[in-house]
Formats: C-alpha cells, sequence, structure tokens
C-alpha cells in the first residue's frame, strides 16, 4: 500500500503530461493557423477583394471546424486503449494543408510508402515534431516555403524538414540552454526542447542546423528495430 501511494501521484501526473500534449499537438496547430489568418487579414483586409474576404473566411471556418474535428478525435483516442491502426499519415497531410492555406505558405510533404506501420509512439512523435517544426518555421522563421521528407528503412526513421525563413543564431541557443537562459517560454514550452525530447524518448537523436538569413534544418533519427513488437 506504501508503494502504491508513492506511485500513483506520479502515474497522475505522467498522464496530465500526456493529455496535455494530446491537446497541444492536436488542436494548437489549427488555432495558430485560425490566429495568423485573422492577424494577416487584419493588415490586409482593405486591399483584398470581395472574393478574396469569402474565401479567407471560408478557410478560417474550416480550419475551426478541423479544430473541433480533432478535438472529438483526441476526446475519443483518450477514453479507449486501442481502435485500431489509423491513417496517422493522412491526420499529418490535412494539418499541413490547412497550414499553408491559412498561412500562404508553400509546404511540401514527401512521405513515405504506406505499406509500412509504425508504431502508435512512433506515430505520435514524428507528428508532434512535424507540427511543431512547421508552426515555428511560419511563427519564428517567418518563411514562405517549408520542405519535409519522411524516410522510413526496416530498422530506422529519419525526418528531414527544412525552410527558407530568417534562421537564428543556433551557438547562442545551445549556450543558453546550458546556462538555464534559453527560448521564452512562448517558444520552449512545447518548443524546440520538447522535440529532442520526443526522439530522445524513443532512443533516437534530434538535430537543428540555422544560422541568421540562411533558414532552419531539422533532422530526426529514431530507431525502429523496437516498433514492431509495439505496431501489434
Amino acid at each position: 500500500m506504501a508503494m502504491q501511494s508513492k506511485v500513483e501521484p506520479y502515474l497522475l501526473f505522467e498522464e496530465r503530461n500526456r493529455i496535455a500534449e494530446e491537446l497541444h499537438d492536436r488542436i494548437c496547430p489549427h488555432l495558430f493557423g485560425i490566429t495568423y489568418a485573422v492577424h494577416s487579414a487584419e493588415h490586409e483586409w482593405e486591399e483584398m477583394t470581395s472574393s478574396q474576404h469569402l474565401a479567407l473566411l471560408r478557410d478560417i471556418q474550416e480550419a475551426a471546424a478541423e479544430a473541433a474535428r480533432e478535438l472529438r478525435r483526441t476526446i475519443y483516442d483518450l477514453s479507449v486503449s486501442d481502435h485500431g491502426d489509423a491513417s496517422w499519415l493522412g491526420g499529418v497531410e490535412s494539418l499541413l494543408a490547412s497550414q499553408a492555406k491559412l498561412s500562404g505558405v508553400r509546404i511540401r510533404f514527401r512521405p513515405p510508402a504506406p505499406d509500412r506501420r509504425l508504431s502508435v509512439h512512433h506515430q505520435k512523435a514524428l507528428y508532434r515534431i512535424i507540427a511543431e517544426s512547421a508552426a515555428n518555421a511560419i511563427r519564428h522563421g517567418e518563411c514562405n516555403a517549408i520542405d519535409i521528407k519522411l524516410t522510413l528503412r526496416p530498422c530506422s526513421a529519419t525526418l528531414r524538414i527544412s525552410d527558407n525563413g530568417k534562421g537564428f543564431d543556433c551557438a547562442a541557443l545551445r549556450q543558453g540552454e546550458r546556462s538555464g537562459f534559453g527560448l521564452s517560454e512562448e517558444s520552449s514550452g512545447f518548443g524546440l526542447r520538447n522535440m529532442k525530447s520526443l526522439a530522445a524518448a524513443l532512443g533516437g537523436s534530434l538535430q537543428i542546423d540555422s544560422e541568421p538569413g540562411s533558414g532552419t534544418r531539422i533532422v530526426a533519427r529514431l530507431p525502429l528495430s523496437d516498433a514492431r513488437e509495439d505496431k501489434n
């Protein structure tokens, strides 16, 4: 009983973190897209035509509807232990298409062949890294093009993401992380450090390469040797 009383608070803490990550990764990207579109419209509304106004409002409406759908999916996922192998790649494509439409950024996604299944843990980690990277590239990098490629091999998954945004000083970022004064709370709470943690939790790694004025490149490598047992 004493051991159980010590373990239960930890399990509750882990479950709360998992739910927070689910909500952040599935809902926040769509809400960010809506916010970005409204912000752009605020500054460009008078220069837009009536048809452009209508098209933008429809895009915002669709993004809001998708956020609602994702919220329902999240609630469903949290209410059942296992409901089969959902089309997570379709979810990635839908998210990126919505982000591209709302932000005006060209996003190219090159998925792997659909005949390879991944464990739920790998699916979630890759989805979160893709979603966070795209949001960072648009919000902080101010890019107009993002290229995403996911390659699956028998024993590894490699995710490459690059953008043509303004970039940042990687050396200063690493120094800030070592000193405890890294990114701001807004960008770091579920940001770059969270992506590294996601990769590390699966025995993988995440590398970030960027310089001011030269865009950002992210490479995540995840081993898949243990994934075969998880996917069944």
